[in-house]
């Protein structure tokens, strides 16, 4: 299956230059393996700004007297909250699309959550649930984009979720680039299970969308389409909806299946029902009876290829993995 490649904006210490605000890079292998497979646009907002490598370091603050967030270097007692907003807005309206954001947790320029906010420059933390500054721009942009920091990442279903989006959101913008109505068909027949996985309701619902009966101008059945795709990979899938779909794969060879060949595939399900197996699992069997029951209609789902197969990693962090 041909990928189209996402475009991600990423913070540029990791992996690209020593620019953290002591000297660090953060070399990580995952992020490496997908610069072969996405168009990488790397950023530092802080040394875009004119701040050095080593740097002191720089920290949000609540502006009591004008109600408002500052970001203030409190060894310098520099403000950089109006360099830092003009650079954000002047580097992101430069692209026409972004699929995706890979940001470095704790910046409080890049982290995209769970940044300190302090009372004053010298000030206690107030709160833990900030923006960065760049981060906040970029949020705002693009609202409904891929987003997630390299941290989280380590995580096999965060990973595996964010990686389904941007190639998700890739394939839909070369139908949009190709207003053509048999391209936004191809498109929804070939994420039928994808979607099922998501929401069943919503995937009927853009299923009328790209039937079309109304004959509505096809920019505007394109942006209704891409506003219910927004609202469908907005929430992981939960398992129980990606057994439903495993099942209805596997309906397809039911009558060509021994026995034991359908008792084994029932008993991996109840495996990763239980969380002993990944996706990964099932997904790799019903992959082997496709190609050798030569079903060309699942060959092109993507629920069974989401993304490049060189990036499935089963390695996990270990935290956040209970399923939904």
């Amino acid at each position: 299956m041909d990928f189209n490649k996402p475009k991600i904006i990423i913070s540029k210490c990791l992996g690209f230059e020593a620019c953290y605000y002591n000297g660090q890079i953060f070399n990580i292998d995952f992020l490496k393996k997908l610069d072969k497979y996405v168009e990488y646009h790397p950023v530092c907002p802080e040394v875009e700004i004119g701040l050095g490598v080593p740097r002191q370091t720089i920290r949000i603050v609540y502006d009591k007297e004008n109600n408002k967030l500052r970001l203030v270097q409190p060894r310098t007692k520099k403000d950089l909250t109006q360099k830092m907003n003009n650079f954000s807005k002047g580097f992101l309206t430069q692209f026409d699309y972004v699929d995706g954001f890979i940001f470095k947790e704790g910046s409080p320029s890049c982290g995209n959550k769970d940044i300190k906010v302090y009372s004053g420059i010298e000030g206690q933390v107030i709160h833990k649930n900030g923006v960065g500054f760049f981060a906040k721009e970029a949020l705002e942009n693009y609202s409904k984009t891929a987003v997630e920091t390299s941290g989280r990442l380590n995580n096999l279903i965060i990973r595996e979720q964010f990686l389904t989006e941007i190639f998700l959101r890739a394939r839909f913008r070369k139908v949009k680039e190709s207003k053509k109505k048999k391209d936004l068909v191809k498109f929804h027949a070939n994420n039928k299970y994808l979607f099922m996985a998501y929401n069943q309701n919503i995937l009927k619902e853009m299923g009328k969308i790209t039937a079309n009966h109304d004959k509505n101008d096809i920019d505007d059945v394109l942006s209704k389409y891409g506003a219910k795709l927004n609202l469908i990979i907005k929430d992981y899938p939960n398992y129980k909806s990606i057994i439903n779909v495993l099942n209805h794969i596997f309906g397809y060879f039911k009558k060509d299946l021994s026995d034991s060949e359908k008792q084994f595939f029932l008993d991996i399900i109840e495996k990763y029902r239980n969380n002993k197996v990944p996706l990964s699992v099932p997904v790799y069997l019903l992959r082997s009876w496709i190609i050798e029951y030569d079903v060309d209609y699942l060959k092109d789902q993507t629920f069974i290829n989401p993304f490049p197969e060189d990036l499935i990693d089963l390695t996990d962090s270990g935290k956040d993995r209970d399923r939904l």
